[in-house]
């Protein structure tokens, strides 16, 4: 039945396996809340989840300086939704990946955004470079089912080198997470938030990295070859629990694969409005 939906999911590009038309939107539209927390009932990962948000931020304050200590840390962006804060990463000269729950938390239906998000990418080691999103593609469902969204930048980022993708690595493989939350206590730089793997799933990858609200969003990669395995999520232990794990969403899935291909038959100038919407159950 899984194949059967990830199947599904990829030929949304074309038939839209039954979903519902997509919406464009404006920035004249309702704004989104990216702090709702869904029924975690409703979260389809096998592992059980206690909670579907990351701790709370000591403060949501803009980054210091840009971290660029290396192609990973470069690729690392600082996302301005309308009610949220979160990380980010470059794919594409053009393209973003980020988390769905950071602009569209409420879709039950697929969305193509239009101009409602800043980018911030960094373009030296003091300073940040400004970025307005075209189009926001997010699929046709809860966040909770699939928590990936794809933001269209209206100008490249020439100078970054897009991360190389990877499968995820089994159980006990070294990963990094990057992001900009910063929970109460953390002394933790970037390059310091490493962990391994715990648990792989068709659509998710459980680690040992404790991460704050801030990183949602934010890159997780393979510390051996620092390419690109997923997005930061959401933790699943409770608050003040002594075990505290994240799940990431997976990038080397055919529902994710069918998300980007989204975005590229943008760039290349399709109507969005005549793009299916992108099944994910």
């Amino acid at each position: 039945m899984k194949s059967l939906l990830l199947v599904c999911a990829a030929a949304a590009l074309v038939t839209g396996c039954g979903a519902s038309q997509v919406k464009v939107m404006g920035a004249e539209d309702p704004e989104y809340k990216a702090t709702q927390r869904p029924d975690p009932a409703a979260v389809p990962h096998a592992h059980n989840d206690s909670t579907i948000e990351l701790p709370s931020d000591e403060q949501i304050v803009e980054p210091d300086h840009p971290a660029v200590g290396s192609t990973q840390e470069r690729a690392l962006v600082h996302i301005h939704a309308p009610k949220a804060v979160c990380s980010g990463v470059v794919i594409g000269p053009r393209l973003i990946l980020t988390a769905h729950q950071c602009v569209a938390p409420d879709a039950r239906a697929a969305h193509v955004a239009v101009g409602v998000h800043r980018v911030e990418v960094a373009s030296s080691t003091l300073t940040w470079t400004n970025r307005e999103a075209s189009h926001v593609i997010v699929p046709a469902c809860e966040w909770s089912k699939l928590d990936l969204a794809v933001i269209i930048l209206k100008e490249p980022v020439e100078w970054v080198q897009p991360l190389k993708v990877t499968s995820a690595p089994g159980p006990g493989g070294g990963v990094q997470a990057l992001g900009f939350g910063k929970c109460v206590g953390e002394t933790r730089s970037v390059h310091e938030r490493t962990g391994a793997v715990l648990s792989t799933e068709d659509d998710a990858v459980v680690i040992d990295v404790p991460l704050c609200r801030g990183d949602v969003g934010g890159p997780v990669v393979e510390r051996a070859t620092s390419d690109l395995v997923g997005v930061i999520s959401h933790q699943d232990d409770p608050d003040g629990s002594p075990r505290r794990t994240t799940t990431i969403v997976r990038f080397d899935t055919a529902a994710t694969k069918a998300l980007v291909a989204q975005a590229a038959a943008i760039l290349k100038g399709g109507d969005p409005s005549k793009l299916a919407p992108l099944a994910c159950q």
